[in-house]
């Protein structure tokens, strides 16, 4: 896109580069010029069309709004990664690259004019970095080439699958580029993910460039081991850890890891729909204030459910106490790449440490998880350390692969891709508006389930659809046997009363438009279920986590299993957690008490999973 007020000059910006398309020789590529004449103009451009992958602004005509950098903000706070070149008079060339950090480079007016070839060549090769995939493109080099294998895997590019009588079914089903792509690590030439070397240390260094961090790094078994690297990293004996008691179960296990003490925030659940939302800020600075010396602050930044936390409110306060902050983004790595999230991105917030689960909602394989690095104090030579501890000798190459395209996916067309899913919900919730028994739920009930929601400046994301059932005359059971056997539709999540539904980085309006026709059916009546009284709603108070000592020494120390209803005055040994809504009731060194056991009798009518409980025994510490 070119931006000048000046009309005829352009005009004849756009005449001269595009006159040395042909030139330039790039058939693999489809060169488009979008010439607008005014700042509304280009923003409007930029918000409709994902497609514009470069801004050429000229300085001159574009006034006082240019010179002190506003338009480059405008540009950038809708897409942070589109590259924006400024054009001038040769003379002020400094002056103008000096007024914004954000210019990726100038170029003289009478260079656009004499040599548009080389100025057009640098903006696409500025192109052709960030579409860049280092490890995928060396990958599959590698692999096409049929390399006679005398290295691990056994199955030597898949021999052994296809000369068996009993097992080439295996092989047929993935085919064969699934087996010869299945490496040693052997190769030198694409590197060690221990070591971030060769294909794989240029790939991660994009990722960190991709989102604006100074470091960045794969993990192949997802992001439970990227968050318990972190936190064993950050972590020693006794250190107080303040953490989000709703955290994933792996932020648990980690600080008991790490043998640090942790300091839990409140959960806050709404019982009638089963949802928690983020801890209030105002407990979170009154456990700051109360513990100076904590090392580090532990939230989720995206909840199952999307409500989002005002991570920049956190970050500045902790980090006025030499706090670190890492946030666990595991269902928003998306947040960087359009303007309706990045308010909430845990990484524009400044946040020292973040996990992205690339799996969950954009485009990568399963397990395949993202750390992300901008802690000035980072002490990189433990890091690895840690990383080695946790970390596969023998890393699945295609994870990795899958992590590189991610990234160039995300980089190239991540705004487009979330502009589309955010228009097709939008178009979703339109429609159904008219539902009579159903409702999707917005902002407006989070506001009424939880009295932090204004005052904390809480966010919602559309794209986690969270429909209330709760009017219907049919079981949770029967709900889903009918959306997945009848309708082919397989649901996230079931409470009591809401179905969860992710519309990730591989929806489409199809899809939308079946789970409405599957919705409608529900409320109109028109299905054959059998109908049943709803469940009831969950206990309105979660008792609180009071420490007998270190989770730690419980968790190693010798423990036994005892019937729940004769625990009351022990200690527990283990996490127990009740699902939905996945809060633990009780953490490994913390007292067990009567009102425990009567929150899980109370969810014993609601045939809920309580991960921890077997057979009616949990573990304690031995007396």
């Amino acid at each position: 896109m070119i931006i000048d007020h000046n009309k005829p000059r352009l005009i004849t910006t756009q005449q001269y580069l595009e006159s040395v398309v042909s030139v330039l020789d790039r058939s693999d590529l489809s060169l488009e010029f979008l010439a607008v004449n005014s700042e509304s103009a280009a923003v409007t451009e930029l918000d409709s069309d994902g497609d514009i992958q470069a801004v050429l602004l000229s300085w001159e005509t574009l006034g006082d709004s240019l010179r002190d950098s506003s338009i480059i903000d405008a540009i950038k706070s809708r897409r942070l990664e589109v590259p924006v070149y400024v054009t001038g008079e040769d003379e002020v060339g400094f002056d103008i690259v000096s007024r914004s950090s954000k210019i990726e480079a100038f170029f003289a007016l009478h260079d656009i004019a004499s040599d548009p070839e080389s100025c057009l060549a640098y903006i696409i090769n500025d192109f052709d970095d960030r579409s860049e995939t280092p490890f995928w493109t060396a990958y599959k080099k590698y692999a096409v080439e049929t390399n006679d294998s005398w290295h691990t895997p056994g199955h030597s590019g898949g021999a052994s699958f296809r000369s068996s009588s009993y097992i080439n079914d295996f092989y047929k089903f993935f085919g064969r580029n699934m087996f010869i792509s299945d490496l040693s690590v052997s190769v030198d030439s694409l590197g060690s993910l221990s070591d971030g070397t060769n294909a794989i240390g240029k790939a991660q260094n994009l990722v960190a460039n991709t989102f604006e961090v100074k470091h960045s790094y794969f993990v192949t078994n997802g992001s439970s081991t990227s968050n318990k690297i972190i936190l064993q990293t950050l972590l020693r004996e006794g250190d107080k850890v303040i953490v989000d008691r709703n955290c994933h179960k792996s932020v648990h296990y980690g600080i008991v890891q790490a043998r640090a003490l942790p300091l839990y925030l409140d959960s806050i659940l709404d019982p009638k729909y089963g949802i928690f939302a983020p801890p209030s800020l105002s407990q979170l600075k009154a456990f700051i204030s109360d513990n100076k010396d904590a090392k580090l602050i532990v939230l989720t930044g995206c909840t199952y459910d999307g409500l989002l936390t005002d991570l920049k409110q956190v970050v500045d306060y902790a980090h006025q106490f030499d706090i670190k902050v890492f946030i666990d983004e595991a269902w928003f790595a998306y947040s960087l790449f359009h303007p309706q999230y990045r308010e909430y991105s845990a990484i524009n917030a400044g946040a020292d440490y973040v996990t992205h689960s690339a799996h969950k909602v954009v485009s990568a394989f399963s397990q395949a998880s993202y750390i992300h690095i901008n802690d000035p104090d980072f002490d990189k030579d433990f890091f690895k350390e840690i990383y080695a501890i946790h970390t596969s000798t023998s890393p699945q190459y295609h994870l990795i692969a899958s992590l590189d395209v991610c990234r160039k996916q995300l980089e190239m067309e991540g705004f487009k891709v979330i502009n589309n899913l955010l228009n097709h919900v939008r178009e979703f919730k339109e429609q159904a508006a008219k539902f009579s028994r159903i409702r999707i739920l917005g902002k407006d009930d989070f506001r009424q389930m939880f009295s932090h929601f204004e005052a904390d400046n809480i966010g919602h994301d559309p794209l986690k659809i969270l429909i209330d059932i709760s009017a219907l005359s049919y079981s949770n059971q029967e709900i889903h046997r009918f959306l997945m056997d009848e309708v082919g539709l397989e649901i996230e999540k079931f409470t009591h009363s809401t179905l969860l539904v992710l519309l990730t980085f591989g929806g489409m309006r199809s899809k939308i438009v079946r789970l409405y026709n599957a919705l409608n059916k529900l409320d109109a009546g028109h299905v054959s279920l059998r109908k049943s009284s709803r469940q009831k709603e969950l206990p309105s108070k979660i008792p609180p986590i009071s420490l007998a000592m270190l989770p730690s020494d419980a968790f190693f120390g010798k423990r036994e299993m005892v019937p729940l209803q004769n625990s009351v005055g022990r200690i527990a040994a283990a996490l127990i957690t009740p699902y939905p809504p996945g809060i633990p009731l009780l953490v490994p060194g913390q007292t067990i008490e009567a009102e425990h056991i009567n929150y899980l009798n109370a969810l014993s009518s609601q045939k809920l999973t309580i991960q921890g409980l077997i057979d009616g025994e949990i573990y304690v510490l031995e007396n």
